[in-house]
């Protein structure tokens, strides 16, 4: 019932605030040029925040509500829902917020971890420097409270968590270098979101090491923000408008954290491996290019797209 209400909600509410903000988009700090030259109002990915509020105060009203009867039946997964929407809460307000920061203030003469980093020690901090640090320190916030509702931690339980938020930041920033197209990076959001998805229901099943790891305290808000990628998607595919790092953030993190959620701990090191390796080959190769090389991938980026143009290498 919960999560049928939430999936309805989520995807009104998207639609309210697309339109609610519909102006502030049009500002001309938020007018960017996308990879065929159009200028285009990005950040629209901003919306991902205010709907899913709204959906948390809904979750915790509901949750209040029915906690003695919850209690009193110890109905499964009900603690692992709370937890849950309190750390998609924290992901997607901070990954929102961050991914804002750099869209409307973003530099781009600095690009990649090596260029940003390169600043970085150079005394001058660019905003996707602080993105990535901050990113993390976002993440490690998110997993606090249920590691924390374990007791004390021992140093493995420290690593583990460290382990974890670093699999959402460098999903989260897997999202970035995605959104270089009209709906690519939505594309393969979808897609990723079902298989984290059954990875938690399997989950369920198997004792893993990160607390809580039911079915509820993931589908519940990686669907609540599915739906309002949804309304995101046709605007972001018919270059309407652009969703934006505000955006690919939240939709990454959301990825990253089902992954931490529905794998256990060596599974997890090898998924933090395989982004390490991925952020950092796109240091060197440029996925669009790699993408308009191969017939089928080119075939499926460019499916449902308003115009045809060069590869998005600089976009």
């Amino acid at each position: 019932m919960l999560l049928a209400v939430t999936v309805v909600a989520s995807l009104g509410l998207g639609v309210i605030f697309l339109f609610a903000f519909r102006n502030v988009l049009q500002s001309e700090g938020l007018l960017r040029t996308n990879y065929r030259g159009l200028k285009l109002p990005t950040a629209a990915g901003v919306i991902f925040a205010p709907s899913f509020l709204v959906v948390w105060m809904g979750s915790q009203a509901y949750y209040t509500a029915n906690y003695e009867e919850w209690t009193r039946l110890a109905v499964p997964g009900h603690f692992g829902l709370r937890y849950g929407m309190n750390m998609s809460l924290i992901l997607v307000l901070g990954m929102c917020l961050l991914g804002l920061l750099d869209d409307a203030a973003g530099d781009s003469s600095a690009r990649g971890f090596k260029g940003h980093f390169s600043e970085a020690l150079k005394g001058r901090f660019t905003t996707g420097f602080m993105k990535s640090l901050l990113g993390l320190l976002v993440a490690l916030a998110a997993l606090l409270p249920p590691y924390l509702s374990l007791g004390s931690m021992s140093a493995s339980g420290y690593g583990k968590w460290i382990l974890g938020a670093a699999v959402i930041a460098l999903s989260a920033n897997l999202f970035n270098l995605l959104d270089r197209a009209p709906g690519r990076a939505l594309k393969v959001f979808f897609p990723a979101l079902a298989i984290c998805l059954a990875l938690v229901l399997r989950s369920d099943t198997v004792t893993y090491s990160v607390p809580y790891p039911s079915m509820s305290s993931y589908a519940v808000p990686a669907l609540s923000v599915a739906m309002v990628a949804l309304v995101l998607f046709p605007g972001d595919l018919r270059e309407r408008f652009m969703m934006g790092d505000a955006g690919s953030n939240v939709i990454g993190a959301v990825v990253g954290l089902g992954l931490v959620l529905g794998t256990s701990f060596w599974w997890r090191v090898g998924v933090l491996v395989l982004l390490l390796a991925i952020n950092l080959l796109s240091e060197k190769y440029s996925f669009s290019r790699i993408i308009a090389s191969n017939r089928a991938l080119n075939w499926l980026d460019s499916l449902g797209r308003k115009g045809d143009g060069p590869p998005a290498a600089n976009y």
